[in-house]
């Protein structure tokens, strides 16, 4: 049977970017559990601004798009701008509007994780994201994460707070647990935990 295959989004232009790091971390974890991570981040996302007249999708949404047809579970990660996701995230998501004949996230696990300095910002971002994959028809898991604007990560892709790497644990092992269970029922998600497991 195939690697489970997690659709990482990163929506942040900055250089240095924590929510870009954090998303890195994310991605890392699944990674060495076992599954295919396909990571669009920053100049990845700088689509056109979606028009539903537009009849030719760019060369950057058929990538976005056939890594999302193709996942199994989805990680979004974002920067927060006036209590809300990026408008480059935004923009992305907007353009999943190609995939609606196939139900767009429809059955996909999806982990939410907003960066900010001021935690209510941090939290009204975080909600937007999580509102935003369940009306793309995907489940938001249960963990969702505000990382602090200050947090630090590594080169090597580690988080140096190890309060915030546990929630980024959380969050990450869920989508793989239930991306485990939509591929292939209890006896896949029991090897996906018991891969995550191996890997810690």
């Amino acid at each position: 049977m195939r690697p489970i295959r997690i659709a990482a989004l990163g929506g942040s232009l900055r250089s240095g970017s924590v929510s870009t790091a954090a998303l890195r971390y994310c991605a890392a974890r699944a990674h060495r559990a076992g599954a295919e991570v396909t990571a669009l981040v920053g100049p990845e996302l700088a689509l056109p601004p979606y028009d539903p007249e537009t009849r030719t999708p760019s060369a950057a949404e058929r990538r976005l798009l056939a890594a999302l047809s193709a996942a199994d579970g989805v990680l979004l990660s974002s920067p927060t701008y006036h209590g809300g996701m990026s408008g480059l995230l935004k923009n992305a998501l907007d353009h999943t509007e190609g995939l609606a004949t196939n139900g767009y996230l429809d059955g996909r696990s999806v982990g939410c994780v907003s960066v900010a300095w001021n935690e209510v910002a941090g939290a009204s971002a975080l909600t937007s994201l999580r509102a935003s994959a369940q009306a793309l028809r995907g489940w938001a898991v249960p963990m969702g994460v505000v990382v602090r604007a200050d947090t630090e990560f590594t080169p090597d892709d580690m988080c140096t707070d190890p309060r915030t790497a546990r929630r980024l644990d959380i969050v990450t092992d869920q989508v793989l647990e239930f991306a485990g269970m939509r591929r292939g029922g209890r006896d896949t998600a029991v090897e996906v935990v018991t891969a995550i497991g191996a890997a810690l």
